[in-house]
């Protein structure tokens, strides 16, 4: 079982981690922001681009391609190759090795779009900005700070369940060295 990060009243902390998601990893980039990671991501940066900025930010390099893992390595920088094309096996993997929970907590998540925090926000200051049929379902939403996109648990979080549902049958089993460096 990954381990979980607990304060006193039992609730989950957001992972201490941040890291810094190539250009193949970008669906990974969201799922760990739905865990709570501070994820950036990237697309147009050049190697020694993500290097330098894994440095400068304190952050772990994540990433698909063998031979910027091996020279972030060798330049000192934190990496984790993941070698699985598929993001599920990405995510058990990086979240386990940084100590996060295979879980979503929205109090904790950050932003899927952007990577900034998400707040709790009350059902009325969201009228008119979420579906009317999802206003009168749900009672919690959560808005990000910097985009202010509103989220709630809606019918997508039985999809977001079984993800993650999957990503903890792989951790709990354990990842295979071909899955991971």
């Amino acid at each position: 079982m990954p381990p979980r990060i607990r304060h006193r009243e039992g609730l989950a902390l957001p992972p201490k981690e941040k890291v810094l998601v190539d250009g193949m990893c970008g669906r990974l980039a969201r799922w760990l922001r739905m865990l709570g990671f501070d994820a950036s991501y990237d697309k147009e940066l050049s190697d020694e681009g993500l290097m330098l900025k894994a440095v400068e930010e304190g952050r772990v390099l994540v990433t698909r391609d063998v031979e910027l893992h091996e020279r972030a390595v060798k330049a000192g920088v934190r990496s984790i190759l993941v070698k699985s094309p598929d993001y599920t096996v990405q995510l058990a993997l990086v979240a386990t090795a940084l100590g996060g929970e295979l879980e979503v907590n929205p109090d904790r998540s950050r932003c899927p779009v952007c990577n900034s925090p998400l707040r709790k926000v009350g059902k009325e200051e969201v009228k008119g900005l979420v579906p009317e049929k999802s206003f009168n379902l749900h009672d919690e939403y959560w808005m990000c700070t910097g985009c202010s996109k509103v989220y709630w648990r809606g019918a997508h979080w039985r999809g977001i369940s079984k993800v993650l549902e999957k990503a903890r049958e792989i951790a709990y089993r354990g990842l295979s060295t071909e899955a991971c460096s």
